[in-house]
């Protein structure tokens, strides 16, 4: 089966990340629009659609003569099967939020439920809670991608 040419520049550009060290690569458009014989548009499509916090990158982009594009893969440490106590679940919202999968807003608001409902529960029915609600972001927000 052949592939597009998206595939083919978001291929290279993912095994360039895993490649690097820090998991982060600095581009210029039109190097890579270049490199692949296309237009810097084509190489905005991919990042825009196929590099999005929801499939665990962070984009940064500065257009003009010295313009770059960083691409970040993050990772969340947590394991979501394993989450049943309140430390390891603030634990993982605070790492969403400081990959910026949430924004602080939404972070204190799932805490601020999350113990709100939980302290009428009984210790095995708050461990069940803390397990949905973070299976329930895994599936949201993509995490396993």
């Amino acid at each position: 089966m052949k592939k597009s040419l998206a595939d083919k520049i978001e291929q290279y550009l993912k095994v360039l990340i895993d490649r690097s060290e820090e998991k982060q690569i600095e581009i210029q458009r039109t190097e890579l629009a270049e490199t692949f014989s296309c237009v810097p548009s084509q190489v905005t499509y991919v990042i825009s659609t196929r590099f999005q916090e929801k499939f665990g990158y962070r984009t940064e982009s500065r257009r003009g003569g010295k313009g770059f594009v960083r691409i970040t893969r993050f990772t969340i440490s947590s394991d979501i099967c394993t989450i049943n106590d309140a430390e390891k679940f603030f634990q993982l919202i605070n790492e969403l939020e400081e990959n910026k999968m949430l924004d602080p807003k939404e972070s204190s608001m799932l805490k601020h439920i999350v113990l709100s409902v939980s302290s009428t529960l009984k210790d095995e029915d708050r461990q069940h809670l803390y397990n949905s609600v973070a299976r329930a972001l895994n599936e949201y927000l993509n995490l396993n991608q």
